[in-house]
């Protein structure tokens, strides 16, 4: 229970940054802004509540990635979706998204890897 109450604390950090954000929009009288900063807010708790995947030692590396990649599709896509930054016509629109969500997953990931496993190897020297 302590680390879904880890991940549950670290997604509403961001969320209230982007709620604060968000506030400063609406001051401005940006409503777009608004929008563009709760989706964002939206994106960023799921991340802080997933990220907790990483912590579970208990399960082997590719199963988190599963688990991980499984849970980006529940969580972050729908709000990619909806949240009418890209746009979704048609299927094919559709399948664009879809695409361009797998590349940028496959892409964040990748970086992010290299870096946690250069700042390990760093540590170790």
């Amino acid at each position: 229970m302590s680390l879904l109450k880890t991940g549950f604390v670290r997604g509403v950090k961001w969320f209230l940054l982007f709620g604060l954000l968000a506030t400063h929009q609406w001051w401005n009288g940006n409503m777009e802004g608004v929008h563009s900063m709760l989706v964002y807010g939206g994106m960023a708790f799921f991340l802080g509540v997933t990220s907790i995947i990483y912590d579970m030692s208990r399960w082997s590396f590719p199963k988190q990635i599963l688990i991980h990649w499984a849970t980006m599709h529940v969580t972050i896509l729908p709000l990619v979706i909806f949240s009418g930054f890209l746009p979704v016509a048609s299927l094919q629109d559709a399948l664009s998204v879809y695409l361009k969500f797998n590349v940028s997953g496959l892409i964040l990931f990748s970086s992010s890897y290299v870096i946690q496993k250069a700042r390990r190897q760093a540590k170790t020297l």
